[in-house]
């Protein structure tokens, strides 16, 4: 047997030694790529693969390696979301500010479940999540939570209207047992994000129990399909509006979509998932109007608010639904039964546990920054947009597929004298040379099932020559592949 019973640890084995790198100077190059050109390079996975090292990791390798490593790899393979022309999915652009904010998150490493366990972190998100719930004009007794997408967001909203529509035995019965009669269904829009599908597979609804509502010229909603859908249904667990769909922007008729739900006593949630960052701009506000008579309402920071990811905030006008639905606890996390400040908790209205104090970044970018200025900055990506529908509009060889209603629009390269599918093949080609050239990216999508070019704007760092300079390059590729064909 040891005579020294007091276990101890080899110096060299010791993780507590301070990391030796000069931050800054390791992330410089990191900095610069953000708007370099091409936004995105073309590679295989064995390409990438090549530039990592996948070897068991037996230790050794310094900071200046590995940061060295990543920066080469990500300067050969890149996908610059935080580039200024890139105009592609829903992505974040990034603030200044939050390099140094995450960095803050990971060295005080809180575990932000509720105030017992962080109370600054419980402070500060709770703070952040007043700040926009005002901005929804929310009633104060509401509150929030944030989760780490607008998919779970989605999810643990349509999971509280559960709660409402099937009662208090919904949480120990389950869906099943208030099934047996009619099948629960979620109306949406046939415009709806993906996630919604995604949600009722999940929550154990079904994606054939999905009412897809058909969308007007706008691509909004239409309310008289909306009406005839509710009121052939009688177990609806929710109506979801989108305030900005993904793919042309859209923002469904809210006023009169809450009506219908109030009428019904039928939950109302608010995709805003891409489009509450306009909420920042009390000229853009009026367009989300009726957004406040929601149940639920889900933002996602990372999208229109600037914020590197990831942080999607869910608002429930009623927290006692979620409440219902996730209050559990155990021996180890027995907390007092009173509703005081001290006692709160964000796992009682969501299904995390574990949670990053994923506020902090977004409490700070908001007090430095303030919410006017990025607000502003929305603003100015809506007249963007809109200057980039004019110029559509006067190029003859352009059409409009629909007028901007927030950031992102949709048009298509139509000279005259082609056929429906060499139209459709044209504009899939251009879009891949603008993409092949590297200096602009838009994104692959389809509208009234035929391909569009689609552009979103929702980078702090997009000016109008960047705008103009994408639907030159659009106007040039087309041309010149109209030549080719010629020859």
């Amino acid at each position: 047997m040891p005579t020294d019973s007091h276990p101890r640890l080899d110096p060299d084995d010791d993780l507590t030694v301070a990391a030796a790198i000069d931050m800054n100077a390791a992330l410089a190059e990191l900095q610069q790529q953000r708007t370099r050109s091409p936004i995105i390079r073309p590679s295989t996975a064995a390409d990438v693969a090549t530039l990592i090292d996948q070897s068991y990791p037996q230790g050794g390798d310094s900071l200046e390696q590995l940061v060295t490593q990543i920066s080469h790899a990500t300067e050969r393979y890149p996908r610059r979301n935080t580039h200024p022309g890139f105009f592609g999915w829903v992505a974040p652009s990034g603030l200044p500010s939050d390099p140094l904010a995450h960095a803050m998150v990971s060295l005080l490493n809180e575990n932000v479940g509720g105030y017992w366990a962080s109370p600054v972190g419980t402070t500060i998100e709770k703070t952040v999540i007043r700040w926009l719930a005002d901005l929804v004009d929310f009633p104060t007794e509401s509150q929030g939570v944030f989760l780490s997408g607008g998919s779970m967001a989605n999810m643990c909203g349509i999971a509280s209207a559960c709660a409402k529509r099937f009662g208090t035995d919904y949480r120990s019965r389950g869906l099943a047992a208030f099934s047996v009669e009619s099948k629960p269904v979620i109306i949406c829009s046939s415009a709806a994000h993906f996630s919604i599908r995604r949600a009722a597979v999940m929550l154990g609804i079904g994606t054939d129990n999905i009412v897809a509502i058909d969308t007007d010229d706008q691509f909004r909603m239409r309310l008289d399909a909306l009406e005839t859908a509710l009121g052939e249904h009688d177990n609806i667990i929710c109506v979801v509006a989108s305030a900005g769909t993904t793919n042309t922007g859209a923002i469904d008729p809210l006023p009169q979509i809450a009506d219908l739900c109030h009428a019904q006593d039928v939950w109302l949630h608010v995709d805003a998932a891409y489009g509450a960052g306009g909420l920042m701009s009390p000229e853009l506000r009026p367009r989300y109007r009726g957004i406040e008579r929601a149940d639920s309402v889900v933002m996602d920071m990372h999208k229109w608010f600037y914020q590197s990811l990831a942080g999607s905030l869910l608002l429930y006008r009623d927290p006692d639904w979620a409440r219902q639905l996730f209050t559990e606890s155990s021996d180890y996390l027995r907390m007092n039964e009173d509703d005081s400040p001290e006692q709160f908790s964000f796992f009682s209205i969501s299904p995390e546990l574990s949670r990053r104090f994923r506020a902090l970044p977004f409490y700070i970018s908001m007090r430095h920054y303030g919410l006017d200025r990025m607000g502003r900055n929305a603003l100015h990506n809506v007249r963007c947009a809109e200057y980039l529908a004019e110029r559509v509009r006067t190029e003859q060889d352009l059409e409009l597929i629909a007028a901007p209603q927030l950031s992102i629009l949709c048009f298509r390269y139509r000279p005259s004298g082609l056929d429906h599918d060499s139209v459709d093949r044209l504009n899939t080609l251009i879009r891949d040379r603008v993409q092949l050239e590297g200096d602009y990216l838009i994104s692959p999508t389809r509208v009234n099932e035929r391909p569009a070019l689609r552009v979103c704007i929702i980078n702090h760092a997009t000016r109008v020559e960047h705008v103009d300079g994408l639907l030159e390059s659009v106007l040039r590729i087309g041309r010149d592949l109209i030549a080719q064909d010629k020859e």
